[in-house]
């Protein structure tokens, strides 16, 4: 993935389902309401909008995946995601 975008649209093309959280304080991220009567996409790119942290967190059968979405950069880390808190972050996937 080269930017949140593509990360988007990837999410678009696919059929999985996903949660939405936004940062809210010392470390901890609350999930992001999302209307029924909206495209899946259309909240994400919202929380995007505004703002600074966004994690996206992708259930299909295999396993569960979570991303950090940071909008001033342009990347998207795959991050392990628990309890509200990012665990850990690895290498980024977009520049």
């Amino acid at each position: 993935m080269k930017n949140i975008f593509e990360f988007i649209e990837q999410l678009e093309s696919g059929k999985h389902h996903f949660n939405i959280w936004v940062y809210s304080n010392k470390g901890h991220y609350c999930q992001f309401d999302i209307p029924t009567n909206k495209p899946r996409t259309s909240p994400l790119k919202e929380a995007v909008e505004n703002h600074l942290q966004v994690l996206v967190e992708i259930h299909n059968d295999e396993i569960d995946n979570a991303f950090l979405l940071l909008p001033e950069v342009h990347m998207v880390l795959p991050v392990a995601f628990h309890d509200e808190q990012i665990l850990l972050s690895t290498r980024p996937l977009a520049v």
